[in-house]
């Protein structure tokens, strides 16, 4: 199996001419897999209590996750009023 663990940009002149390879075992795979899982974990708790602060305190409903979409269709009344 072949997997590529991190990229990055190096400036010209900077790269090893000979690039060493590093051999992962289960026991390094699994320790990353656990900062990974403490980092998305830190980062959902960092969410709640945004969505927490968002929906308290000032009178405002709490944010509403957007489906990704940026697109949206003008209104059809709009377009047989030549508007659009």
């Amino acid at each position: 199996m072949s997997m590529i663990t991190a990229t990055g940009w190096v400036p010209r002149g900077f790269a090893a001419p000979f690039p060493t390879k590093y051999t992962f075992d289960e026991e390094e795979f699994a320790r990353i897999a656990e900062l990974a899982k403490l980092q998305l974990d830190d980062a959902n708790e960092d969410l709640e209590d945004a969505r927490k602060e968002a929906g308290n305190g000032n009178g405002t409903e709490p944010m509403q996750e957007e489906d990704g979409s940026d697109d949206e269709a003008p209104s059809k009344t709009l377009k047989s009023k030549g508007l659009v």
